[in-house]
């Protein structure tokens, strides 16, 4: 039998408590007399009352305390030997940090490996980003010491409620324990084996370049402000150096100015020697050049994207047959082919434009952030047939409600389409403009940051340059994947500070699948404990005291 409150058997402690009461408890009774000598057998009667022996009301009462603390408790009864067990091992970057006592996923390892005795089917699960199985169910408990330490701690979260989920799919009715050093979830039967320290720790949470500035913050755990160096390089060439004064257990920021030049940029702390986690001392940020083919040449445009650092452009007269050479295509004028995956078509100028005001636009979208539109005035083609919508999203409209910004989002095309032209417009004398650009050039070039913990191929991955037989990206870096370049990096501030979870293990929620089967258990003893409370009461308040006390 598991009981899944097992705290609540404290209370059975309150069975001495009651039985004291009992044996002190003072009965008073009205007694009529003939005669003194009389009162002595009273007073007789009376001591030989004090003296203690059971009666039914205590009987009555003491089950009731017993049965209320095993209801609590939540009995399950195991029937079919001993259940399966999960281990759930929270795989989180901050399970790397080293506390006074050793490295935190080293601990909850260890704490794992004691769940072994006396366990039947082991299965172990990895809870990080994503939660994966990383040893089956099997009774081969050397083979679960291997997988358990074999994992390495290291991804920019960890989803420990799909991790359980994923345990509790693996056994309805099994024994769930889960490691992890900050607070765990609620509504899943489990048990709770905290892994926190009191590691100190500085970190880089934030690394953004724009506009030729860089953008950094760094968090801290220390409960004293403390001071760091931070650097800026980008390959081995050192572009800038501050020192941050961060506040006891705050955040300090800071923005740097660099060239804007195209590549990757390492942004780096110098710690102290108690800094407990090295995974956030070092952030990457950056991107590859981007070729342009600007058709034909166009003043707005070309300026616009000059102005954009890694844009490497070139001005055609007429689209060319093969776009390979080029990362985006940039049209102005019709087309009826695309050659490439990522066009921006801008429609031409028009002799007799009708000028309407842009009125609507998604301001959540990226490719409208922070571009600001309030006010601006478009030239339309009054001759310019309907845009046919349909897979399309509409990010702009003008006040007759026509789409003027859309964008096609499908496998191998990404277009947007400007329905004006820029140079019948007031928008290029607005900053509105450049950032638009900017940002059709950002989505365009696409995602170049990896999640650390995010799955890697088996085989081609490169980091920094050199092979790496990792299968998920846990450490900082520029890594190479089928020929793309992305960075990876913490930059989390939660994790950063460190979770401090309780020293004392404790029991959680009872599980979900378990729930009918337990809930029955635990109710059948509530009422039988209101059964006899009810009882008790009928005979106290029925007159029969006399007949309860034994006499």
């Amino acid at each position: 039998m598991l009981f899944l409150a097992p705290q609540f058997l404290w209370l059975l402690l309150a069975l001495p408590l009651v039985i004291l009461l009992h044996f002190i408890r003072v009965r008073r009774q009205r007694l009529e007399v003939a005669a003194l000598f009389l009162w002595r057998q009273a007073e007789q009667l009376s001591q030989r009352r004090r003296r203690f022996s059971p009666t039914w009301l205590l009987l009555l009462q003491l089950l009731a305390v017993s049965l209320t603390a095993l209801a609590l408790a939540r009995p399950v009864l195991q029937l079919g030997g001993v259940p399966d067990r999960v281990l759930v091992i929270d795989a989180s970057a901050s399970m790397a940090a080293r506390d006074s006592d050793g490295v935190r996923l080293a601990k909850a390892v260890a704490a794992a490996e004691a769940q072994l005795r006396g366990a039947g089917r082991v299965a172990v699960v990895r809870a990080g980003l994503d939660a994966t199985v990383v040893q089956p169910f099997t009774d081969d408990h050397g083979a679960v010491r291997r997988a358990l330490n074999e994992l390495v701690a290291g991804d920019e979260q960890a989803d420990l409620r799909r991790g359980l989920e994923l345990a509790r799919t693996l056994a309805p009715n099994g024994d769930l324990h889960l490691f992890t050093d900050t607070e765990p979830p609620t509504g899943i039967g489990f048990t709770w084996h905290p892994a926190g320290g009191d590691g100190l720790n500085l970190g880089i949470s934030v690394f953004e370049l724009r506009a030729q500035q860089a953008f950094v913050s760094v968090v801290s755990n220390h409960p004293r402000p403390q001071e760091v160096e931070l650097e800026i390089g980008r390959g081995d060439a050192l572009i800038a150096r501050t020192t941050l004064l961060v506040p006891s257990r705050g955040q300090a920021n800071a923005s740097l100015p660099f060239d804007g030049a195209p590549g990757f940029y390492r942004a780096s702390l110098r710690v102290p020697e108690w800094d407990a986690l090295a995974l956030d001392n070092v952030a990457y940020a950056g991107s590859r050049a981007m070729r342009v083919a600007l058709v034909p040449p166009t003043p707005a445009l070309e300026r616009a994207f000059t102005a954009i650092p890694g844009v490497a452009l070139r001005q055609l007269p007429v689209i060319p047959l093969t776009a390979a050479a080029y990362d985006i295509l940039a049209v102005v004028g019709p087309i009826t082919e695309l050659p490439s995956e990522r066009v921006l078509v801008v429609a031409p100028a028009t002799a007799e434009p009708r000028f309407e005001r842009l009125v609507e636009w998604d301001r959540t979208d990226p490719l409208l952030r922070f571009v600001d539109l309030t006010g601006v005035t478009i030239g339309l083609d009054p001759n310019l047939p309907p845009w046919p919508e349909g897979d399309w999203q509409v990010l702009a409209r003008s006040e007759t409600l026509k789409p003027v910004i859309l964008r096609l989002r499908a496998p191998g095309r990404d277009i947007v389409a400007l329905r004006f032209n820029p140079a019948q417009s007031d928008i290029i004398n607005r900053i509105a403009f450049p950032i638009l650009i900017a940002n059709v050039i950002d989505a365009f070039r696409g995602e170049e940051r990896l999640p650390l913990g995010a799955p890697l191929p088996r085989q081609g991955v490169l980091l920094n340059g050199q092979p790496t037989p990792l299968t998920r990206a846990v450490l900082p870096g520029v890594y190479t994947v089928a020929g793309e370049l992305f960075t990876a990096s913490l930059q989390n501030a939660e994790e950063s500070r460190l979770p401090v979870a309780e020293a004392v293990p404790v029991a959680a929620a009872p599980p979900v699948a378990q729930g009918e089967r337990a809930w029955a258990g635990w109710l059948w003893l509530v009422l039988a404990a209101l059964v006899l409370l009810v009882a008790e009461w009928l005979l106290w308040s029925r007159g029969g005291r006399a007949w309860a006390s034994g006499s």
